[in-house]
């Protein structure tokens, strides 16, 4: 009892309830200048263009002028590939010999019936060369010859003949330009039907570098600006151009994908699936300041002091960059938070720090 008593008569403790600490931040005073900024991107490279080299015709797969082989480089040309022909320009050389044979028999009729027209058709009948593609027909505007060669299926067997030196054209796959091999499905001596895919090429003398810009940014670069491309340590670096920005935006990212065309060489070459730096032309921006883009929230808000209280203001962005950000809107010399707050109300008292 004597215990209580004591402890009863001892004096209450002094709590600090309903003070709380203020909170330092770090502010800068609005003031504006012409900046200089550069907007700088990375993006991996890609090829120029990317072909499939599909079969349209039936057989063995003969050696080209370069190997089948993955990997492989080529110029543009270049026989990659025969599908096997010889059955193809047998058939078309009895094809020109039955047509010789139809032409032949007709030439007394036309000497007869049309001497004006004779001496062509002879010229043309004499240049025939069942080793080589048939010349063009000689031009013939009497419609009553017309009649006449098509009555002895003379027009049919041209044309028929035609049709089968552009099929056999497709028995010999040549590279549409200079590149690689990046897969091979069939190589030489497999099978080859219509529709089968023999490899995978691409394009290697032109590359191109997709750079994933921010809507905000799109405003600074046009087709055709140059760029430089630098590697990851910056210690090598290519000419380029932009040659196609995109008309839609990526909805996860906000960004659009922009090309930049670099021509590759053998002293400084560049290879697909790179990943490199593109550095836009230089952009002057008026009357602006430069701050961290963390210190922006809610898009384009963001605190200032004012009598020693947080208030949310709103700027005007101009120019966004990977860490940073270029604005104005704000009166110079106004106190403007350039650090993130968290869990931070409009309202607080807080201290301040000038950078």
């Amino acid at each position: 009892m004597l215990q209580n008593w004591l402890s009863s008569k001892k004096p209450e403790p002094i709590t600090n309830e309903g003070s709380q600490a203020t909170r330092l931040v770090q502010t800068r005073l609005v003031k504006y200048n012409d900046i200089t900024s550069i907007i700088e991107i990375p993006g991996r490279l890609v090829a120029g263009r990317t072909v499939e080299i599909i079969s349209e015709v039936s057989g063995e797969i003969l050696p080209g002028e370069i190997p089948l082989k993955k990997g492989q480089s080529f110029k543009a040309g270049q026989r990659i590939c025969t599908i096997y022909d010889q059955e193809q320009i047998l058939s078309l050389k009895a094809s020109k010999s039955r047509f010789l044979n139809s032409l032949a028999n007709a030439l007394a009729d036309i000497k007869f019936d049309y001497p004006d027209q004779y001496n062509n058709v002879l010229e043309f009948f004499n240049s025939v060369d069942i080793n080589k593609d048939i010349p063009e027909l000689p031009n013939i505007k009497d419609n009553s010859l017309k009649i006449f060669l098509a009555s002895r299926d003379i027009l049919n067997q041209y044309y028929t003949i035609k049709v089968s030196e552009e099929r056999l054209q497709k028995h010999y796959i040549r590279a549409p330009f200079s590149g690689s091999f990046i897969d091979v499905s069939l190589e030489a001596g497999g099978i080859a039907n219509p529709g089968t895919r023999i490899a995978r090429i691409i394009k290697t003398d032109i590359l191109e570098l997709e750079v994933p810009v921010e809507v905000g940014n799109l405003r600074w670069i046009k087709i055709d600006d140059k760029v430089t491309v630098l590697d990851e340590t910056r210690t090598e670096s290519w000419n380029g151009k932009i040659t196609r920005i995109s008309e839609f935006v990526d909805p996860n990212t906000q960004s659009a994908s922009v090309f930049v065309e670099i021509k590759n060489s053998h002293d400084n070459p560049v290879y697909a699936g790179m990943f490199l730096i593109a550095s836009f032309a230089n952009t002057t921006i008026n009357k602006a300041m430069e701050i961290p883009r963390q210190a922006v929230f809610n898009q384009n808000q963001v605190f200032v002091v004012q009598d020693s209280t947080l208030r949310k203001m709103t700027i005007q962005i101009r120019k966004i960059n990977t860490n940073s950000l270029i604005f104005n809107g704000l009166d110079t010399g106004t106190e403007l938070v350039v650090e993130p707050l968290v869990n931070v109300r409009e309202g607080t008292i807080v201290e301040t720090r000038h950078l």
